[in-house]
């Protein structure tokens, strides 16, 4: 009995802190923010807009062109938290496609400003590797890791 509570008080401890649940269209999705170094950093384009993903899961995203929004939602960088989505055997999700492979990641804001003129909290997106090693951003065309 002893060595039973002894080995669930550490499995509990040993439970890793970068693995999050993200409630995603009413379903609870397992992420992780702790992938290869590469994902980590700032993309932009041509404009102003840009996301930054920081190692400890958190990160901005700031619209190119911010739309129409109600006037509660003013036009600012959004902080979020994000996570690449896991398969059964907690491995980053990954497709093929003709270009490279695409990563789908949630982000979910946790500032007053939310995505699609506050309507969205939590927002599925791609991170895009290409045959050529570059790294962009499905949601805006011109964004690549810089």
């Amino acid at each position: 009995m002893k060595e039973a509570l002894i080995f669930l008080v550490f499995s509990l401890l040993s439970t890793p802190n970068d693995i999050r649940n993200i409630l995603y269209n009413g379903k609870e999705v397992r992420t992780t923010y702790r992938t290869n170094d590469k994902f980590y950093g700032h993309y932009t384009g041509l404009k102003e807009g840009y996301l930054k993903l920081n190692d400890d899961g958190t990160g901005e995203y700031r619209y190119d062109v911010f739309g129409f929004a109600p006037d509660h939602c003013l036009p600012e960088t959004i902080h979020i938290e994000w996570g690449f989505l896991l398969n059964e055997s907690d491995q980053i999700v990954s497709f093929k496609r003709e270009y490279g492979l695409s990563y789908p990641i949630l982000f979910k804001s946790v500032s007053a400003t939310k995505f699609q003129g506050c309507r969205k909290e939590v927002i599925l997106d791609f991170i895009m590797e290409y045959k050529d090693g570059t790294l962009g951003v499905s949601s805006s065309d011109d964004w690549k890791k810089q």
